[in-house]
């Protein structure tokens, strides 16, 4: 999910192996590869519970990142009235139309009417739904990182726009997807491990900090992928 402004037990840091240097061409197809659109999912499998630990943790840290909730059940009113981005979890217009909560125009659709939403205030005001919308979220982000390459970089680490190591974790990825979109997060990888010299526009270089703020601030976190979870599926 793109966007330029505000979703989420202590871990063990993933473990770090080195990075060949890629050739040209693999840039080439990592960069068409980061339009989120190449090939089937080769992973996400097994059941595991929605309400695992290491879920709750990582959507109560980005409940805190995006809507500022510091316990269960608050930020549920959050409203960003310059992006749209409604609830606890700062989903933005696009993502619900992404998950086919709403249609192009805006309005509330059949899917959201199954979990008891019809309007902006009755999102707003339902924990439920919320957590349903999210959960489909998290299981499209981790989809579409799955296609791009992004998500089996995990366990290894890049040399971030500073120059320090930046750590590749599944939280960290799926947390740069929620903030900056799927195909942000494959185009910094892309940059960082064939072109980390290139020169970057002052927004390219704007996404690809929201990126790696990303990566670090959730790598130390478990985390169970929504796709292999027994929750709500996408419809």
């Amino acid at each position: 999910m793109e966007k330029t402004s505000g979703i989420l037990g202590t871990g063990t840091l993933a473990g770090s192996k080195p990075q060949r240097p890629a050739k040209a061409d693999a840039f080439k197809q990592a960069m068409a590869r980061a339009m989120e659109g190449a090939g089937p999912p080769t992973r996400l499998a097994a059941p595991m519970r929605l309400s695992d630990t290491a879920g709750n943790a990582f959507q109560a840290r980005i409940a805190l990142a995006e809507s500022g909730a510091r316990a269960p059940g608050q930020g549920l009113g959050a409203r960003n009235p310059a992006s749209g981005a409604l609830g606890r979890y700062q989903l933005t217009p696009q993502a619900l139309r992404d998950l086919g909560w709403q249609d192009a125009n805006g309005a509330w659709t059949a899917t959201a009417a199954r979990n008891g939403i019809r309007s902006d205030k009755d999102f707003l005001g339902s924990a439920s739904a919320q957590e349903a919308a999210m959960t489909a979220y998290l299981r499209r982000a981790e989809q579409l990182l799955d296609r791009n390459g992004s998500l089996g970089r995990a366990g290894s680490t890049v040399t971030g726009l500073d120059g320090q190591p930046v750590p590749l974790t599944e939280a960290g990825l799926v947390a740069a997807a929620h903030r900056r979109g799927a195909g942000s997060v494959a185009r910094y990888l892309a940059h960082r491990t064939t072109t980390p010299d290139a020169p970057l526009t002052a927004a390219r270089r704007s996404a690809f900090a929201a990126v790696e703020a990303r990566l670090r601030n959730f790598a130390s976190l478990p985390y169970g992928l929504a796709s292999r979870q027994g929750g709500p599926q996408d419809t």
